[in-house]
């Protein structure tokens, strides 16, 4: 049965934003969440990367679906209560045209650059139909990927908030946390029983669904919570090194247990200990972890094609090097890819994102889209 959490590089969270009071300890979480699984796939580029035990990098993914949770409810819950169309317009906005520009670039490109492609093989008008309109298929790999591998995710976000938008229309939030709460359990406990084997039905059923749910109730929490000791920050950071010494070992230790407790519940336990924090402190303000959390969406899409060039430089000068030269390889190509993500988010998307929400967002709409969040989204 294909599996749309497989990872892998040749075939393989999560939205970045604007706001009047940052959480900067989120957007540092995320900007780690990203090079979690940029790490994963670029293990892949030397023997040095292959014997290290990096598969915790896809953990990365598990936080991003935690994170995106947590926001959803913070944003959408108070801005656009009652009003699920807005709400969708929105996050097509902020989620689909940097998707639809790199997928497109696939596309067109594939036929005459097919190394592009992975090994899906150049994709036909259907698949890249279905790419563009978030609808999971199995790709001629055998996996449920998009063209663009990486938006695998993406399908996962776009079906989240659809329940979601149906959920803005009950006005009351703890009714309509746990009446979508209760939605995902039910669509997670039918793909347990039921064992689905075509796309939609193994992507609408995941497991990967509860962690937007921890999301959703991980804000609840924070919002109720307003003083935090400094026993209770010091247990905080505890907890999250503790959250990622559990993803490190869990790969090593419990490869058999489900990803969804193996890196699920230690996803939310960091998520969760990056807000308590928050709310001791306030958060530092490290510039470069900030750009880069502000870049992550950038980053994540885009990292598959640097690591791409960098396979072809492996081939040809680091494929009997030693191993500094592979690791000066691993890290170069990790800075290449903060470079490259975050140029694009710099000059494409952010430009991009403006223009469109002025385009198509009433003005205090897009006021709020822009400035009256605390998360970046």
């Amino acid at each position: 049965m294909p599996r749309a959490e497989n990872l892998s590089l040749s075939s393989t969270a999560i939205p970045g934003a604007h706001s009047r009071a940052l959480l900067t300890n989120l957007q540092y979480v995320r900007a780690l969440a990203a090079y979690l699984v940029v790490l994963y796939h670029a293990r892949l580029l030397t023997p040095l990367g292959q014997a290290l035990p990096l598969d915790f990098g896809r953990a990365g993914v598990d936080i991003f679906f935690v994170i995106s949770g947590f926001i959803i409810q913070h944003v959408a819950a108070r801005d656009d209560a009652g009003r699920p169309g807005a709400f969708l317009v929105k996050r097509l906005i902020r989620i689909a045209p940097l998707y639809w520009i790199l997928t497109l670039m696939i596309g067109l490109a594939g036929p005459f650059a097919p190394a592009l492609a992975g090994k899906a093989g150049v994709p036909d008008a259907g698949m890249i139909a279905r790419s563009l309109l978030f609808i999971p298929y199995v790709d001629g790999a055998g996996d449920i990927h998009p063209v663009l591998f990486t938006g695998w995710t993406l399908n996962y976000e776009m079906f989240f908030y659809a329940l979601f938008a149906v959920g803005l229309l009950i006005m009351d939030g703890l009714r309509r946390l746990v009446a979508l709460s209760v939605a995902l359990v039910l669509l997670v406990t039918i793909g347990a029983t039921s064992d689905p084997d075509g796309a939609v039905g193994i992507t609408y059923t995941s497991p990967l669904l509860l962690e937007f749910g921890a999301g959703l109730w991980l804000n609840m929490a924070w919002q109720r919570i307003r003083h935090v000791t400094s026993a209770t920050r010091l247990a905080a950071g505890a907890a999250m090194a503790g959250g990622f010494t559990a993803l490190v070992l869990g790969t090593i230790f419990w490869p058999t247990v489900p990803d969804v407790l193996k890196w699920g519940i230690p996803a939310v336990v960091i998520v969760a200990a990056a807000l308590l924090c928050e709310r001791a402190d306030g958060g530092g303000r490290y510039k470069l972890a900030l750009l880069l959390g502000e870049a992550s969406y950038a980053i994540y899409l885009i990292h598959p094609f640097v690591i791409k060039a960098a396979s072809l430089a492996a081939a040809r000068l680091f494929r009997d090097a030693a191993i500094p030269l592979q690791a000066a390889l691993l890290f170069g190509t990790l800075v290449a890819v903060g470079v490259v993500g975050v140029a694009l988010h710099l000059l494409v998307e952010r430009p991009l994102l403006s223009l469109l929400r002025r385009w198509l967002l009433p003005r205090s709409s897009s006021r709020r889209a822009h400035g009256s969040s605390p998360v970046r989204n």
